[in-house]
């Protein structure tokens, strides 16, 4: 027994050790979100699991009641998310998450075939996504076990601290150093990537809950130093500061102190403010001022430090290394809550959680769950909330919010147990835990760092110290404690210890099923997505030869296989999603090179002109006379014939249709078959008979409701198969919040005839005068009739400025002179004069309409009066030469 204990207690220390450098490797990789990176975290994790499973034999380090405190919840979360990817009856559905039911119903009909639509589908509405998220959740519910079995020894608990803290100095370093040099490779890979990168993190809130833990962890240290040093606590009545100084002569506080200083200049640079308003209120409840009941004592430091958090949050101030360096924090065009968008999106978020209620829409769903309920707010596709908690809200309904709550409840619990004893480790975790969870509940609700691999995996391992620590202090309380708690009483008790020890094999199978079941998941979406990245990256960059693709084709049709058989409660029922659209996009491109080889061309030209016609932007509008209604075609589109299609683009169909199957809310899919509507056949049309292709732009601009740019090419693709109404509405509703695109969308809106340039753009002044103007400056003749009714919208009265609203009239009167009302814009010119009588090319405007008119002698006064104000502008005297010329020539022509 004694050699099965040393052998236990080594493989444990190995264990500890290779489970201290996954963090910082971790988070050296983009903060683990490549998804070999997290295959590779898993392997080291469930080596790790391998490794302490032999400390199972230590019968008495393992009976702790209050591991299953974490442990159940993790074990009923990973199995509820689980049941989120299992097809059920859509009345099923229907009941736990209405919302999943409706994206497969009423999503699907009117653009699926009636014989293709799923009878059975998950409460997920990405259940690939899902099946990916519940893999890496399987792994963390390995971490959690094995740290609890593994960081149960204060040595090992110390060096758990120290490699959480050393993995926040590092990232913070790697922070500063990319800031200050900014010339270095991976910095400018960085620049070019993202803008609001930090570190090796490519969001910087994400890498600020880095930190934060880092300095919990470094406060831990620090707490724990000063306590065996001095005796005293930080948060105790009796403190000094002046006890911090034994910190300085203390080599065991070199880590903790330095790693502080490090990780608390990197929230000060990094230019996140939820990072930083959470290290102010975490501060200030992990060093007791809050958390311990002083009475109304309390209430000031409460007001106080939730002020300077919303200050941070709300005050335009400039955070980064420039703003430091030249004492310059105020700025205003700083981005703050009030002004990223994130209060304008948030609605949309809670409408979505409420239509999934109560089962939620599936973890890593967020991006499809809530595009149904968008307002017309221009905002980018939100990937994430912003916000953790509605996230889960959303994804998980009422079982994640309330698992959720139940672990900080229990970790509360512990934390609250281990503040009763006086040992100095515990008062160094106790900080540690109270820095950790009030940074985490606070940062999240701005942020979602919390699911980025290397920051989930750091606070779970910090969570099982502060239980394994709690379990510890049971037996360090002092005797003349108050009577313990009925919950403590209870999970103390011997009835409890007996189930633990019957749960405890159960839970070692259920870590182990785990491990076991998620690997070769990741494994093989690592995998699928790097041959699906190199497909993308040859095609982007025009190595896309016929025999190039056939072999990426047939690489992709092998990559799911053996190992995904080998752990079915992860494996998806069909082809993966990503997989699907590759493999449509590979048959897409082959039959373009089959009608391009077709046709036999004789030149390398020939071949780029009939490869040109073949792409998704003009493939469609064979067969259709498009000349008729579109101006600026290709020459080549003639050539290709309507009727011979090649079965690549049928192929292509099906597993785009395949793949809508299973993600029932994605745009991208439906773009790609509203580009293939001309391979289409009667049959693939809905059992009402409506249009798939009307459904499909329809369903399309529902769903970019809230993306003006997107929006337009809808409209596009509605125009070139003549749905001129619903692509003048698109137009329209792009141009409602974006009028600074006019110009760009005119040039698209006037290259199709039957398009009513009224209906596609909006009452708008700002929106109308650039139309004005691009009309007047292209020469667009065929539009001139519009003129008079746009002329009418152009509201010059509401111009801001002086300027402006001379401009805004000589707009008008230029158009009026393109409709001969002469007398009209002669009027309109006269007025822009009078706001900007030094402007000589209004006045020449206006001579020119008082000459159209025939007052020759009005437009003779407006020329001197012009050569008064600038004599050197010759123009005038030109103007004055040709009228006098003009005038001697029709004397001589009135004389007999």
């Amino acid at each position: 027994m004694n050699s099965l204990r040393l052998f236990a207690a080594f493989t444990t220390a190995i264990a500890a050790f290779l489970l201290a450098l996954v963090p910082l490797a971790v988070a050296l990789d983009f903060g683990g979100v490549l998804w070999w990176t997290q295959y590779v975290a898993g392997l080291a994790v469930v080596s790790a699991f391998v490794l302490a499973v032999p400390s199972v034999a230590s019968w008495w380090t393992y009976n702790r009641p209050r591991h299953a405190l974490v442990m159940i919840p993790l074990v009923v979360w990973l199995a509820y998310s689980w049941f989120q990817t299992v097809d059920l009856w859509p009345s099923l559905v229907g009941m736990l998450s209405p919302g999943s039911q409706t994206a497969y119903t009423d999503w699907l009909e009117p653009v699926l075939p009636a014989n293709t639509l799923p009878t059975a589908f998950s409460i997920s509405i990405a259940p690939d996504d899902t099946s990916h998220a519940v893999a890496f959740l399987a792994i963390i519910v390995v971490l959690a076990w094995t740290s609890l079995r593994v960081f149960n020894s204060r040595a090992r608990l110390i060096g758990l601290l120290s490699a959480v803290a050393i993995t926040g100095a590092v990232i913070s370093v790697l922070g500063i150093v990319s800031l200050t040099l900014p010339d270095l490779k991976w910095v400018r890979f960085f620049d070019e990537a993202t803008t609001s990168h930090f570190a090796t993190f490519v969001n910087r809130n994400n890498a600020a809950l880095t930190l934060n833990l880092g300095l919990a962890a470094s406060f831990g240290l620090l707490g724990w130093r000063l306590s065996a040093l001095t005796g005293q606590e930080i948060d105790g009545d009796e403190f000094e500061f002046g006890e911090l100084f034994a910190l300085a002569s203390d080599r065991d506080s070199i880590i903790g102190l330095g790693c502080a200083v490090l990780c608390v200049a990197g929230l000060l640079v990094c230019g996140s403010r939820g990072g930083l308003g959470a290290a102010v209120l975490a501060t200030t409840i992990s060093f007791g001022w809050m958390r311990r009941r002083k009475g109304v004592a309390t209430v000031p430091v409460a007001l106080a430090v939730f002020a300077i958090a919303v200050a941070i949050l709300v005050v335009p101030l400039q955070l980064n290394l420039e703003s430091i360096k030249r004492f310059e924090l105020f700025s205003s065009q700083a981005k703050t809550l009030t002004t990223d968008g994130r209060f304008s999106h948030w609605p949309e978020g809670v409408d979505a959680g409420i239509a999934h209620l109560p089962a939620g829409s599936g973890l890593s769903t967020y991006a499809y769950a809530y595009l149904p309920h968008q307002n017309e707010i221009p905002k980018n596709w939100c990937i994430h909330a912003d916000n953790l908690w509605l996230e889960l809200f959303v994804e998980q309904g009422i079982v994640g919010i309330g698992l959720a709550l139940f672990i900080f409840a229990a970790l509360i619990w512990c934390l609250s147990t281990i503040s009763e004893t006086h040992d100095a480790l515990d008062h160094g975790v106790r900080i540690m835990g109270w820095y950790c969870l009030s940074a985490v509940a606070f940062s999240q609700c701005f942020d979602f760092g919390l699911i980025i691999p290397a920051n989930l995996m750091i606070f779970v391992m910090l969570m099982a110290a502060m239980v394994s620590r709690s379990a510890e202090a049971e037996v360090l309380i002092p005797d003349s404690t108050a009577r313990p708690s009925l919950l403590s009483r209870i999970i103390n008790g011997n009835a409890t210890a007996m189930t633990a020890a019957v749960a405890s094999p159960v839970m070692v199978l259920a870590a182990l099923l785990a491990a076991f079941a998620s690997l070769p998941r990741l494994h093989d979406d690592a995998v699928l997505s790097t041959r699906i990245r190199t497909a993308n990256m040859r095609m982007a960059a025009g190595q896309g030869d016929a025999e190039r693709l056939k072999s990426l084709k047939e690489s992709l049709d092998s990559t799911p296989g053996e190992s995904l058989d080998a752990a079915l409660i992860f494996s998806p029922a069909t082809l993966p999603v990503s997989q699907l659209t590759m493999q449509a996009q590979l048959e897409h491109r082959l039959a373009r090179f089959d009608e391009v080889r077709t046709k036999q061309p004789e030149t390398a030209n020939e071949a780029k002109e009939l490869y040109l016609v073949t792409s998704p932007n003009y493939r469609r509008l064979v067969g259709r006379d498009a000349s008729q209604y579109i101006d600026g075609l290709p020459p080549g589109l003639e050539q290709i014939e309507a009727k011979s299609i090649p079965d690549g683009y049928r192929k292509a169909i099906e597993a785009y249709q395949e793949a809508l199957k299973r993600l029932p809310l994605d745009p991208e899919i439906r773009g790609k078959l509203v580009a293939l509507d001309f391979a289409m056949t009667p049959a693939d049309n809905p059992s009402d008979g409506s249009s798939i292709s009307e459904s499909l732009l329809k369903q399309l601009g529902m769903l970019h409701r809230a993306h003006p740019f997107q929006l337009r090419d809808i409209a596009v693709l509605a125009a070139q198969i003549r749905y001129n109404e619903i692509a003048a509405d698109f137009w329209n509703q792009s141009l409602v919040h974006s009028p600074q695109w006019t110009a760009h969308a005119m040039n698209s809106i006037l290259r199709y005839k039957q398009v009513n340039l009224l209906d596609a753009l909006p009452a708008d002044p700002k929106v109308m005068r650039t139309a004005v103007n691009e009309i007047l400056m292209r020469q667009f003749e065929a539009s001139y009739p519009l003129l008079d009714a746009m002329t009418k919208e152009l509201k010059c009265e509401q111009c801001e400025s002086i300027d402006d609203k001379s401009k805004c009239l000589r707009l008008t009167a230029l158009a009026l002179m393109k409709l001969n009302q002469f007398e009209k814009a002669a009027e309109y010119f006269e007025e822009a004069v009078s706001l900007a009588p030094s402007n000589a090319t209004f006045r020449l405007d206006l001579i020119a309409a008082l000459r159209k008119t025939g007052n020759r002698q009005a437009a003779l006064q407006q020329a001197r009066m012009g050569r008064q104000i600038d004599s050197s502008d010759v123009r005038f005297d030109n103007v004055i030469k040709q009228m006098a010329q003009f005038e001697l020539e029709s004397t001589k022509a009135a004389k007999p």
